[in-house]
């Protein structure tokens, strides 16, 4: 035993010193802590991406069992896009005839114009309220009920895979309606309108970047659109908002009062 003690107690198993056995000891339960911080990060994240995913949300018009359990290739697909359209690889049709009556007010200094060409086109597309029959790459289709291209195997249009009626006609399973905007925005927060500059209102808050906005809140080449404060693949604020409006904190974001 002296003999041990003089040359650092080398009396392990292994033939370590005591001191060598703290310090691996030590590593291990280092590794150990840094491995669970680090699956606890994983875990957040998992829980975060499955918080903003668009299935289960009222935007998945999938059925499952049904005529179509893809839930993207309802409003995108990967081929024969519409073109007519700014949204990316869209696939529904919509009426690009469509008038809407803008919100209008004396104090504005920057004027919403038709959103039929713009990002918030494709959203009206299906909650203007209206069904019409639309001509797209040469095919007949409705703009409610069909799709530009078939999900898989199918016709173009597609007039087989059926949107999820609920999601949709909410109030005929006793659940609340659909958010049909109509064709109507007079008394809605303005769209397609150019975000004002200092100089036109001082009221209103710069932000970063006078084309895309903020980081949270976009700006769609200058303009305030729908998915300024709608995001609609994250059902996580409803309705469907980029972030909480909780004592107006995403009014606030533009707003100065």
């Amino acid at each position: 035993m002296a003999w041990n003690r003089i040359i650092g107690h080398r009396d392990s198993p292994s033939g370590e010193t005591r001191d060598e056995m703290r310090r691996r000891n030590a590593n291990v339960a280092v590794r150990t802590v840094a491995a669970l911080a680090l699956g606890l990060l994983f875990a957040v994240a998992a829980a975060q991406v499955a918080a903003q995913t668009v299935v289960g949300s009222r935007h998945d018009l999938s059925t499952v069992g049904g005529f179509s359990d893809q839930v993207c290739a309802f409003c995108h697909t990967p081929h024969t896009a519409n073109t007519d359209v700014v949204a990316p690889l869209w696939n529904r049709f919509v009426d690009l005839t469509t008038v809407f009556t803008t919100y209008s007010s004396p104090t504005m200094n920057t004027v919403p114009g038709q959103p039929t060409l713009t990002i918030s086109g494709v959203c009206l597309g299906c909650h203007d309220g209206t069904v019409s029959m639309v001509v797209v790459n040469g095919n007949l289709g409705s703009t409610k009920h069909n799709l530009v291209n078939a999900p898989g195997p199918g016709g173009i249009p597609d007039t087989t895979s059926s949107p999820n009626c609920r999601n949709c006609h909410g109030e005929m399973y006793g659940d609340p309606p659909a958010a049909w905007q109509g064709t109507g925005l007079s008394n809605d927060h303005p769209i397609t309108m150019t975000y004002p500059t200092p100089a036109q209102d001082a009221e209103f808050r710069v932000p970063p970047d006078l084309n895309a906005g903020w980081s949270d809140v976009e700006l769609f080449n200058g303009r305030v659109e729908c998915p300024s404060c709608h995001d609609v693949h994250d059902p996580t604020i409803t309705p469907f908002l980029v972030k909480p409006n909780v004592a107006s904190q995403l009014c606030l974001t533009c707003h100065i009062k």
